[in-house]
């Protein structure tokens, strides 16, 4: 569908320039999307997870219509198996501003939101990385949410904090040398063996767009987030998946 075409056809009528933004991003979702996409591409699984309470076909027919608005790309990668992302087209990136003024409104509307859902009171954290800059920007904005954050500089001494601090979480920098991120999922794999993990592990991968963001998910990670990471995004991101970890745990 031609959003051109869709807004300018002579059988629409608005009454008030309101109403066409509310008919291209209106209803409970689509903003929603918006603003997950408003940084970097996502893939259809990465949305469903950091989107609570939205089921596969609502998102499958939401992703449809934005698209067929001109709002999004999406994107399939000649892999096996097959793996497509969306992003925002240069259409979707002018709602940047909106969406992030809702999501600062819905802040000062219900600021009771942030300290429920969003709260990460005695969360324990591990990060495995070498770069002073991010170890300092994470865990001042997570220890502002009052989570409790270890950091590790090698697999031998993430190893020993993961059976010591029994984390909830895992933030691994991507870009370490010698791939330790990834060798430290590896470690941690072989040592589970086919015990289902009781974290979530995320990737802190680099800014640009690169074969490191999808091979982060065929390798034991949940989630990824890009450099610099978002304050906002970091602390929904983590309050997501570890609410759906501990949904699947009562439900095991």
């Amino acid at each position: 569908m031609d959003t051109d075409n869709k807004m300018t056809s002579p059988s629409r009528r608005y009454g008030c320039p309101i109403e066409v933004t509310i008919e291209v991003i209106g209803g409970k979702w689509k903003g929603v999307i918006l603003w997950w996409l408003r940084y970097d591409r996502r893939s259809f699984s990465e949305l469903k997870q950091l989107i609570s309470g939205i089921t596969s076909k609502v998102l499958t027919q939401q992703l449809r219509e934005l698209q067929a608005d001109g709002l999004l790309d999406r994107t399939i990668y000649k892999e096996s198996p097959p793996r497509v992302e969306y992003s925002l087209t240069p259409m979707g990136e002018t709602l940047r501003p909106i969406v992030e003024l809702m999501c600062e409104w819905g802040k000062q509307r219900l600021p009771a939101f942030q300290q429920s859902f969003l709260s990460l009171q005695g969360l324990p954290v591990l990060l495995l990385t070498q770069d002073t800059g991010l170890q300092q920007s994470l865990q001042t904005v997570l220890q502002s949410r009052q989570a409790r954050v270890r950091v590790a500089t090698d697999i031998s001494q993430a190893m020993l904090l993961l059976h010591q601090v029994q984390p909830a979480v895992l933030l691994v920098d991507a870009e370490l040398p010698h791939q330790m991120g990834y060798r430290l999922i590896q470690q941690i794999q072989t040592a589970g063996g086919k015990a289902e993990n009781p974290w979530v592990a995320i990737a802190l991968t680099p800014p640009t767009l690169t074969t490191e963001h999808r091979k982060v998910l065929r390798s034991g990670f949940q989630m990824r987030l890009s450099k610099p990471v978002e304050p906002e995004e970091l602390i929904a991101t983590i309050a997501n998946l570890t609410q759906l970890l501990h949904t699947s745990q009562q439900q095991a």
